[in-house]
């Protein structure tokens, strides 16, 4: 197969056209195929530089200012001579130019002295922005420990309150459903117990037993004694008689 002899040199206006209207219609990436799709007599590379260097709508126009300027001597002391890097951060101009710039105004000089002092500027700059970085997450760490341990301890002294708290109703829950009987009640009761066992003796049978009926009967009105007890008005023995 024959090699296609590229064209070389400048660029006409009439290639300029024919490119910019491939890119509209196609996009950018397929720069081998420029050739084939618009007649134009250049290599895939040759397109892609003619483009990204002097037809893309958004490049700058003029001369770097100072401003830029600054910020490519700073990034130059950051990441050298990776020229698509510096050029990310200065949209609108390419890597070749600023290539072609620092070349030009600075690799063949010897550093001056502005420019020293701003890459040492840049260099403390970086570093104090990195340890602000650091001191920031070293205190929300701090900040995240100190509230973790205030929350323990907060739970720590809440717990026996909760206790004495459950404690203090199981009490009181006992004493509601427990009968309110004392020692002198029970002293009371058991004084008069010789009388309802001599009452309770008048209803034996025949044959001598006590009548269960009497006895035990006579034992559940124990409750009416205490209800008694509890009036203002005193039991007398009398009160006991057996119906």
């Amino acid at each position: 197969m024959e090699e296609v002899a590229w064209r070389k040199g400048p660029w006409t206006a009439q290639e300029d056209k024919l490119l910019i209207d491939y890119v509209n219609q196609h996009g950018e990436g397929r720069w081998n195929s420029v050739a084939k799709l618009t007649g134009l007599r250049r290599s895939g590379k040759s397109c892609r530089l003619r483009w990204v260097n002097y037809l893309r709508p958004d490049l700058k126009r003029g001369k770097i200012t100072p401003q830029e300027e600054s910020i490519i001597i700073e990034l130059h002391a950051l990441f050298g001579n990776r020229w698509s890097t510096i050029a990310r951060s200065l949209p609108g101009r390419t890597d070749n130019e600023i290539k072609n710039y620092w070349r030009t105004h600075f690799k063949k000089s010897k550093p001056s002295k502005s420019i020293e002092r701003a890459r040492a500027q840049f260099l403390r700059q970086r570093e104090e922005r990195l340890y602000n970085q650091e001191l920031q997450l070293h205190q929300q760490l701090q900040q995240q420990r100190e509230q973790q341990q205030q929350h323990h301890q907060q739970q720590q002294q809440e717990q026996p309150q909760q206790q004495m708290v459950d404690v203090k109703y199981v009490m009181s829950t006992e004493d509601e459903v427990s009968p309110a009987y004392n020692i002198q009640d029970f002293e009371f009761m058991y004084s008069y117990l010789p009388y309802l066992l001599q009452g309770s003796a008048n209803y034996s049978s025949n044959d001598g037993f006590v009548e269960e009926d009497g006895v035990w009967g006579t034992l559940w009105n124990l409750d009416d004694c205490d209800m008694v007890c509890r009036g203002t008005s005193a039991m007398q023995p009398s009160d006991f008689a057996l119906y």
